[in-house]
């Protein structure tokens, strides 16, 4: 990587354990990074926020103001921001007065017509992100989405078939009627879909007062994540991974890379993934969400590797981001 040495200020959400793997990739190549998390996590922030809006506004120029006061002048030779919802042009324009020679960076895994970045493309070296439309839209470049070792492991292993298909993701939008629907198609052709559609406790409860949420719908929800050792347990023994993408987005979601990258086909509602380098018909298999229907001779086949798929290996996607602009 040519980040070896330099320093980098990182600024993204806490997803996942996501931005651990980023940050463990960057000192593996011998940079130093320093994170903030642009979220605020504390459970009374999370009270507070469904209480009253004004406190959010203020807490959180309270706390980007903290992140700004501790940055030293020219600091820093990268900073790198995915999705920086916590920045304002203010912040932006204050950033680069302070570090006048660093190169700034920054990968969009939102749309822009679910959290608004428009306004912010200005300020940046380099902005790239992972949803078609909005590259097409902003003339940014798109790059897509990555995996990680752990996932990369579950490829080289002979895996033991359990699951026909697999759906790990958190309730939003339209998920839980598609996999209403999924679950009705593999029941019919005797297929076993193992899912875990993840739903808050509050807004289970809500859902359910206003009847948006049936009495027969809790058996497709869960209460508590699953951890990630129960994810790669269950793609080691699945045949195919379902992926339903926030329908307002046309980018290609993180468990798509990380089910193609364990060796895993991918059954997906996302049409945009044809448009991909990433896309063949031999183990992307593209469904109506309305109508989702699996083609049943696309299961018969086995995964066939593709030497594409490294592209999007953790440290590969990170030298796509920043390599050039390292120099």
């Amino acid at each position: 990587m040519l980040i070896n040495g330099k320093k980098i200020l990182f600024i993204t959400p806490e997803f996942y354990g996501y931005h651990l793997e980023i940050i463990k990739t960057m000192k593996n190549s011998g940079a130093s990074v320093d994170f903030f998390a642009e979220d605020i996590t504390t459970l009374f922030f999370r009270i507070m926020s469904k209480l009253s809006s004004g406190y959010v506004q203020y807490a959180k120029g309270r706390y980007l103001n903290k992140i700004l006061n501790s940055i030293k002048t020219d600091a820093y030779d990268i900073v790198l921001v995915i999705r920086g919802s916590i920045l304002t042009t203010d912040s932006l324009e204050m950033l680069k007065k302070k570090l006048p020679s660093a190169k700034f960076v920054m990968y969009q895994w939102d749309s822009n017509r679910q959290g608004y970045y428009k306004n912010k493309i200005k300020f940046f070296d380099v902005v790239k992100t992972f949803d078609l439309y909005d590259a097409k839209q902003y003339d940014i470049e798109y790059q897509s989405l990555f995996y990680t070792q752990s996932y990369k492991d579950i490829s080289t292993i002979k895996k033991y078939i359990k699951y026909d298909l697999v759906f790990y993701g958190a309730y939003h939008s339209d998920r839980l009627e598609v996999i209403k629907k999924v679950d009705k198609f593999c029941t019919v052709n005797n297929l076993v879909f193992k899912h875990h559609l993840y739903i808050t406790k509050l807004s289970l409860l809500k859902n359910f007062l206003t009847r948006y949420i049936k009495f027969s719908d809790l058996k497709f929800l869960k209460t508590y994540k699953s951890g990630n050792p129960e994810i790669l347990n269950s793609y080691s023994k699945a045949r195919c991974v379902l992926d339903i993408e926030l329908n307002i987005q046309s980018g290609i979601t993180m468990r798509t890379f990380e089910a193609l990258g364990s060796g895993v086909k991918v059954v997906t509602t996302n049409s945009y993934i044809a448009k991909d380098p990433i896309y063949s018909p031999d183990n992307i298999c593209i469904i109506d969400r309305k109508n989702p229907v699996i083609d049943l001779d696309f299961l018969k086949v086995e995964f066939k590797g593709n030497p594409i798929y490294e592209k999007y290996y953790i440290d590969n996607w990170l030298d796509n981001i920043m390599g050039i602009y390292a120099k």
